[in-house]
């Protein structure tokens, strides 16, 4: 789910008649920061000319005439309160109405009441790049009576088991298959290095991911440059300019070689240059995880590569898949990992009014500040965490968000 739904609590003849202001209804309400006092002779009823909310009965005024409460709260966009810009109730300030009921004789001491706000939200959305080696020892036999190469590919593009598929419209995919022919080559035959395939990050991308994974001349060849690979789709990364975490999936199935030695895979400087590479890419913000297709990668480098990878984390995992289902497993337990269980409200809360908040995700409140609950990390991002972000990552489909109006300060769409 990327967008919350978007509604005031009060229906629009609730409103109307919590806001209820007329020259005969002395005791009537008022509206702080929107709507005119129930004591002005020159309260605006609906249709009257206005220039701000503030001016009108109802605290809305829509193309300078007062508008019906329900024009504002519920009214724009899709379904019950929509995403439009009429989306918020909408006092002309700050687009949150804080409602004052005078329930005695208008002598003070009337108690607050300010509505409960369901608020707009996003889900952050994660990019991922899967960084796949289509060196030439990717042809070696696997598992079922396929390669590597063939596993590797049924396991990412087919439409019924893919998580790529399933997470297609939630997570920022893109790819790059990478391999060398003979490196930098000499001066008297130049050569590329690495050599990329790359398909563009976007939302939505299985269909392209698969038409290049089963395109044969795409097929394995050639060396594993994995430390300039690396450093290649890190670069694209730093470059793509969208909000979110970013990170890699490295899938390969031997020790690297170089762009300067095509053969330098029993080499523990080329080990060495691939660990720095995947570190580097950490110290920019974007985290590595590491797959071995097969037995072939040393333990010790793969183990090295998963650390380097989680910023020296040395509880980090290193997926060793030796048949098919350890594959989908581990492509699984990454992509489900990456994404995300924060959301951006279309508004700020002050860290001292978080915990006034109500989360209900698939119809059960979570607690604020609770290790399975949710939390605010700052006054604009709400975040499920323990087994609240594990139901989210397995698809939950049912999430709300809502503040007191007077804890949130709407955003305008």
């Amino acid at each position: 789910m990327n967008l919350g739904i978007v509604a005031g609590v009060l229906s629009a003849a609730a409103l109307w008649t919590a806001i209820g202001c007329s020259d005969s209804d002395p005791q009537g309400s008022s509206v702080i920061a929107g709507g005119c006092d129930a004591a002005d002779a020159e309260c605006g009823a609906i249709g009257a000319q206005c220039s701000t909310s503030s001016g009108c009965a109802s605290g809305s005024c829509v193309s300078a005439a007062c508008a019906p409460a329900g024009d504002v709260a519920g009214g724009g966009g899709d379904g019950a309160g929509g995403n439009g810009s009429g989306s918020m109730p909408n006092d002309g300030y700050g687009g949150t109405f804080i409602l004052v009921d005078d329930l005695g004789n208008g002598q003070g001491g009337s108690p607050d009441v300010c509505v409960d706000l369901e608020v707009d939200f996003e889900r952050v959305t994660p990019t991922v790049v899967l960084l796949i080696d289509r060196s030439g020892s990717m042809t070696q036999n696997f598992d079922n009576g396929r390669d590597r190469w063939q596993t590797l590919v049924q396991t990412l593009t087919d439409p019924q088991s893919s998580l790529i598929k399933r997470l297609e419209t939630s997570v920022r995919f893109g790819m790059a298959l990478y391999t060398s022919t003979g490196g930098f080559g000499n001066p008297q035959m130049p050569r590329e290095c690495p050599i990329l395939i790359n398909v563009d990050i976007a939302l939505s991308n299985f269909s392209a991911m698969s038409t290049v994974l089963g395109a044969t001349a795409n097929g394995p060849s050639g060396d594993t440059p994995t430390a300039e690979s690396v450093a290649a789709v890190a670069a694209q990364l730093q470059a793509f300019n969208e909000e979110g975490p970013k990170s890699i999936i490295l899938a390969t199935d031997g020790d690297p070689d170089t762009c300067e030695d095509p053969n330098a895979n029993n080499n523990a400087l080329s080990k060495d240059r691939s660990v720095a590479s995947v570190a580097a890419a950490f110290a920019q913000g974007i985290p590595t995880h590491i797959i071995s297709v097969g037995n072939q990668v040393t333990a010790s480098h793969l183990k090295a590569l998963a650390v380097a990878g989680a910023g020296g984390d040395p509880a980090a995992e290193a997926f060793t898949a030796l048949n098919t289902a350890a594959l989908e497993e581990a492509f699984d337990q990454i992509i489900g990992s990456v994404r995300t269980c924060d959301f951006t409200l279309a508004g700020t809360v002050e860290a001292s009014d978080a915990v006034r908040g109500t989360v209900i995700l698939d119809g059960q409140p979570l607690a604020f500040g609770d290790p399975n609950g949710w939390e605010m990390p700052d006054e604009s991002t709400v975040r499920l965490v323990g087994q609240a972000c594990e139901v989210v990552q397995a698809d939950a489909s049912g999430i709300s968000m809502s503040f007191p109006c007077d804890a949130i300060e709407i955003i305008p769409r």
